[in-house]
């Protein structure tokens, strides 16, 4: 597959040609979040192109199903509920959100992407770019594949034990390429024992590092509430297994996986499954709870969201997003939701099956 060309990749060359060899940490955040060429930056279409069940935020229904969470945790915070939004997308989903819930609310995107800020202002939504200022109040924090966006280091195991990291440079031809090199950071020594993650000789495994400055900021907010994550992840041993003895970074450009990180730099996504167990034990040390994990589709029905079909002309077509979003073969099983809470509050909603 021939690269594209582009003026993030002869930005990123020039950067290795000055200062030397660069993280994967770095090169995946000048990917996704460039102030000018990056990913989410300019703003793309996010879900919007190849294929109608990419992601669950395009479904009315998704929107519909966590609306029937966040009154459930109204019900026990009290309203009005602060819901906080990250990362919004397009902002189809936020308006979605808004136009079914019925309990006093003040709804909050944060949003570090200007493009996709007018996107979501454009749709009534109230973006701000940065949590400095808001002030600790009832919320419910709502994340819909964010930590897999979050920047990564690629580590490998070598024949001795010992653990290198992997760097990108330039080839002889002055192309982009990956290098190994020793640790950039100690980090990650410390992070791999923690997690007691054993690599062997040539097995690559992503680790992210920005998880508990990450949670700092969600936990310092949240008072009392929920944080509720959909993502796709496992816990560590699953992670990191010689299953994925490759690692799981992938790149999708135009929404197609494309096997070449370098191949479009800034006009492709880049994304790692979620270390759970990690995300866990950070929240934790910061004192939040651990109120549930389960699959997205588990979490959905638990929570009512075959109200959504109704009787009306268009009920065979919720049916179908309803089934989508649910069914084992498809979006249902391919997210997880892991759920936190603050001190003294019940199990999240949706956590566990109820009459409806």
């Amino acid at each position: 597959m021939i690269r594209k060309p582009t003026e993030l990749s002869k930005i990123v060359k020039d950067k290795i040609r000055e200062e030397g060899p660069i993280t994967i940490r770095d090169f995946m955040s000048l990917a996704l979040f460039h102030k000018t060429h990056g990913f989410y930056t300019r703003g793309p279409a996010i879900g919007s192109s190849v294929g109608p069940f990419d992601t669950s935020a395009k479904f009315s229904a998704f929107a519909f199903g966590v609306t029937q969470a966040i009154t459930q945790a109204s019900n026990v915070i009290g309203t009005p509920i602060r819901v906080l939004e990250l990362g919004g997308g397009t902002g189809q989903l936020g308006a979605g959100i808004v136009s079914f819930l019925s309990v006093p609310h003040d709804y909050i995107v944060l949003e570090t992407s200007h493009g996709l800020g007018i996107l979501q202002a454009k749709r009534g939504l109230n973006v701000l770019t940065t949590l400095k200022g808001l002030e600790p109040s009832p919320t419910v924090v709502f994340a819909n594949e964010v930590l897999d966006a979050l920047p990564v280091h690629r580590v490998m195991g070598l024949a001795n034990g010992e653990v290198c990291e992997l760097f990108v440079d330039l080839d002889e031809d002055g192309e982009l390429c990956e290098q190994s090199g020793p640790l950039s950071t100690t980090k990650l020594h410390q992070r791999l024992q923690q997690g007691n993650i054993q690599l062997g000789r040539g097995h690559i495994a992503e680790l992210c590092l920005e998880i508990p400055s990450f949670l700092e900021e969600l936990e310092r907010v949240v008072k009392p509430g929920y944080i509720i994550f959909v993502d796709y992840g496992d816990k560590a041993s699953k992670v990191y297994s010689y299953r994925h003895r490759n690692g799981t970074l992938r790149s999708y450009y135009q929404q197609q996986q494309v096997h070449d990180m370098f191949y479009a730099v800034g006009q492709q996504d880049m994304t790692a499954d979620v270390d759970f167990t990690a995300v866990i034990s950070e929240a934790q040390a910061l004192g939040l709870e651990l109120a549930g994990w389960t699959s997205q589709g588990t979490w959905l029905t638990n929570l009512g969201i075959q109200k959504y079909v109704g009787t009306g002309k268009d009920s065979v077509v919720r049916q179908k997003e309803v089934d989508q979003l649910t069914g084992q073969a498809s979006l249902g099983s391919a997210f997880d939701v892991l759920m936190f809470k603050t001190k003294g509050l019940p199990d999240g909603p949706g956590l566990q099956a109820t009459s409806h």
